[in-house]
């Protein structure tokens, strides 16, 4: 299997259900072909590959699409061999969810924070999300600090570690998020179109609700396409505290979001 392919490329690919039925019938007279399974895996990198465009971007940015597509591909394995017509499902369904469990083995292999720090970023988090509740408006970075007991200092240096952490309950639902609408999905149907178009919307009316500098940082890295290292040379700040706000302005309009879906 040629593993080379760009992700457009693979992107382009359609599944022909003809060969598929093909490779399958003789897969399962020869579970042990070593060419049949390869011809297997190549014929789903499509499947991959909308997975990989599915991940948020921020994530995209952190990770190389070869090493998503890598871990793609054990899970791909993985459902091949485990897969029977019993299961009354189809294979792309069943394979879709291996596929994207294995990418999230390889995603919490990199999350290196200590207990204590991932509880303090989860504590943050969900303060935000209750001061957004109560307030109507994205919180005061004064008010998150006083809700959790710490200082300015210490929720901004928890919400830059939380910055490199994969929180994959948030990030990868099932359901379209913040950062699902940064993402350049090239494989949306028209009801994740349809949903992005509202979601979008909502974050029209909530960026208002963010101070100068943190509508200044989104508009700086979304429509003028700013690298971080850019960003902090404009707004004469550190590289670090660009990704402090950026990530902190990230929860806010999440904790908004959701507010929007509860109410």
């Amino acid at each position: 299997m040629q593993m080379n392919k760009t992700m457009s490329d693979m992107l382009e690919r359609e599944i022909s259900p003809q060969l598929e039925e093909q490779l399958w019938a003789s897969f399962r007279l020869e579970p042990d072909s070593e060419d049949l399974r390869g011809r297997l895996l190549e014929l789903y990198l499509p499947l991959i590959a909308r997975v990989v465009c599915k991940m948020p971007l921020h994530i995209r940015q952190k990770i190389s699409s070869e090493e998503l597509v890598s871990s793609g591909v054990i899970g791909l394995n993985e459902a091949i061999t485990s897969f029977s017509d019993d299961k009354n499902v189809l294979f792309s369904t069943y394979a879709f969810k291996r596929i994207k469990g294995a990418m999230l083995d390889e995603l919490r292999s990199q999350d290196h924070l200590t207990r204590t720090q991932r509880n303090c970023y989860k504590e943050i988090c969900a303060a935000i999300h209750q001061l957004t509740a109560e307030l109507a408006r994205p919180p005061s970075d004064n008010e998150i600090a006083a809700r959790v007991k710490m200082s300015e200092e210490e929720v901004n240096r928890y919400i830059g570690m939380g910055s490199e952490m994969v929180n994959l309950n948030d990030e990868f639902g099932d359901g379209l998020t913040y950062m699902d609408t940064l993402a350049d999905n090239k494989s949306m149907n028209p009801f994740d179109s349809a949903d992005q178009t509202l979601s979008i919307e909502k974050l029209r009316n909530h960026f208002r609700s963010l101070d100068e500098r943190e509508q200044k940082i989104l508009f700086l890295r979304y429509f003028e396409d700013m690298s971080v290292k850019e960003i902090a040379k404009v707004m004469e700040i550190s590289e670090g505290r660009i990704s402090q706000i950026y990530h902190k302005v990230v929860l806010k309009l999440r904790a908004l979001m959701n507010i929007d879906q509860e109410l």
